[in-house]
């Protein structure tokens, strides 16, 4: 168990983020509380296959997400991962409202993630593609065979 300390901790707000290239990256598991630090922030375990990562999904000790004054989630299936969707939960907001989920365009290869309202333009249109994630990855993979099939990758 970790003893945490908020005095440990500076709040910083994020200003900017890029892309400096590729790398290997690692999955780990980390036993009882799935916390760890990842380049001096204190992280947790992922949870593969989650609609929603609520606070329950955060680790046994409820007093990690007590401290906190902002805590989101991000969850991903592999259907979001290959048509570039997720979503984003607010867990806890004491500045405001908590247990929303939005809609969000998710692109790794470049580093560009866009969050959207779930009644905007936007926000609608990747709703659907995350409603329709089983169809969109049917045509994905329809039209991966049939490039590699005229590439004569199946002869």
């Amino acid at each position: 168990m970790h003893n945490i300390n908020p005095e440990d901790f500076v709040m910083d707000e994020i200003v900017s983020i890029e892309l400096v290239g590729e790398e290997d990256t690692v999955d780990i598991t980390v036993e009882d509380t799935h916390m760890f630090f990842a380049n001096g922030i204190y992280s947790h375990n992922s949870s593969l296959e989650e609609d929603v990562i609520d606070a329950s999904k955060v680790a046994e000790s409820y007093a990690k997400v007590m401290i906190a004054d902002f805590v989101i989630s991000m969850s991903r299936k592999v259907e979001d991962k290959i048509a570039n969707t997720g979503r984003f939960h607010v867990i806890k907001n004491r500045f405001g409202v908590d247990g929303i989920t939005f809609p969000a365009s998710i692109n790794t290869n470049n580093g560009s993630i866009k969050i959207f309202e779930a009644n905007t333009q936007d926000g609608q249109t990747t709703q659907k593609k995350m409603d329709n994630s089983e169809e969109y990855l049917r045509k994905q993979l329809a039209n991966k065979y049939n490039s590699d099939k005229d590439m004569g990758g199946f002869e």
